[in-house]
């Protein structure tokens, strides 16, 4: 039995800069998609699954972020102060800092089902990545896995061997996994001087080499990221109404 879940971390420290036209005065974790924020359905997603203990890492703009949670007292807000010269290992690096215990990993720019939640938690191993089938939405992450455990994470399908599904950005990582990526980040930077490294493709990827990590795939999920502005009109256009709909068939 893997210990249970009760924490979330999720990565809101990016700048946004392929939707700065549109979005320059807030961070992408605040975009409303249909009824609510990204951020505010991710955290009511994750407190209906019985997460307890939400750490947002911040960088651009983290005052918006500061500002949530001194109105939600689950919320707690550490800052990757470096945001603009770093990469995504680093703001999970300070949530690190913070959290000893099993965890959920998010990005803060995800739209997506409750399912997809309830699919890592239900995954026995202690290291899981959710993978979907193909979006088309361009600026993918695909995923290789053998036998169900990550061999590989690339942007480049043909870096890839059979590719297993497409990353989602939801994780649940356990304190060892955790351990063992922050390790590879200080040796990154120890090696290259700077601190551009990403969680998943670089990390991630490499750590499964010497330790299992789960694939969960769920061909049919419902989801988004929210990283430029075609994104956005897809969310809105295409997902958002997807998911109304799904849901007003499960109710009929």
């Amino acid at each position: 039995m893997t210990r249970e879940v009760d924490t979330a971390v999720i990565l809101a420290a990016g700048m946004g800069t392929r939707l700065s036209e549109r979005f320059s005065d807030l961070p992408k974790g605040f975009v409303r998609i249909g009824r609510e924020t990204l951020i505010q359905r991710s955290t009511r997603l994750l407190r209906q699954r019985g997460i307890a203990r939400i750490v947002i890492v911040a960088g651009f703009m983290a005052h918006a972020y500061r500002d949530l949670a001194s109105r939600e007292p689950d919320l707690e807000v550490v800052e990757n102060e470096q945001f603009s010269s770093t990469g995504s290992m680093a703001s999970l690096a300070r949530a690190l800092d913070v959290v000893d215990s099993p965890f959920l990993l998010l990005e803060s720019d995800l739209f997506y089902e409750p399912r997809a939640l309830a699919a890592v938690l239900a995954c026995e191993a202690p290291d899981v990545l959710l993978a979907s089938g193909p979006t088309g939405a361009g600026d993918e992450v695909w995923v290789e896995a053998v036998g169900g455990r990550l061999k590989g994470l690339s942007k480049l399908r043909a870096e890839l061997g059979a590719v297993s599904g497409e990353l989602v950005g939801i994780h649940k990582i356990s304190p060892p996994l955790a351990e063992l990526m922050r390790g590879l980040y200080r040796s990154f930077v120890s090696e290259r001087g700077h601190g551009r490294m990403a969680y998943e493709t670089e990390a991630l990827a490499t750590a499964a080499r010497s330790r299992p990590v789960e694939v969960c795939v769920v061909p049919d999920l419902l989801w988004g990221e929210l990283d430029d502005e075609h994104h956005y009109r897809r969310l809105c256009r295409e997902i958002w109404p997807a998911w109304e709909k799904r849901q007003a068939e499960a109710t009929e």
